[in-house]
């Protein structure tokens, strides 16, 4: 009996497991962008983008509705990403991933529940994703 309770003991003590993350891909003009969301039961989902093979940031779904990134480069700069080199020395990424909802019954109310999220977002000038879906189950 003792076992027993040690092994019951052990699967109410594991966190809960994320599913693989939800990842969506697009291309406008040279750069391709990758825009993910992992999602955890019971806590934030994050949001990850990548642009060009490269992770530009990460943020939990609270603050991923409207982002605003500034970056100055330095005169001595080495290392910048491209497309941070626009022609100027500051730069912005500016976008989001904003909620969409819809009313649905519960019991005789009608709520509103969010079942989807669609992102755009702009580095400098250049669009890097517009308009991507991604629905709630």
């Amino acid at each position: 009996m003792k076992s027993l309770a040690s092994v019951c003991f052990a699967f109410v003590a594991l966190p809960a497991v994320a599913a693989a993350p939800n990842c969506q891909t697009q291309t406008i003009d040279q750069h391709t962008s990758k825009l993910c969301i992992a999602e955890v039961p019971f806590q934030h989902d994050y949001y990850t983008l990548w642009v060009d093979n490269a992770m530009v940031l990460s943020l939990p779904d609270d603050y991923v509705e409207d982002v605003s990134l500034t970056h100055t480069i330095p005169e001595d700069a080495g290392v910048e990403f491209p497309l941070s080199k626009q022609g100027t020395p500051t730069v912005t990424i500016k976008g989001g991933c904003l909620p969409v909802s819809e009313k649905r019954p519960l019991g005789s109310k009608m709520v509103g529940v969010e079942v989807a999220r669609v992102c755009s977002f702009k580095w400098g000038d250049q669009q890097i994703l517009k308009d991507l879906r991604f629905n709630m189950e």
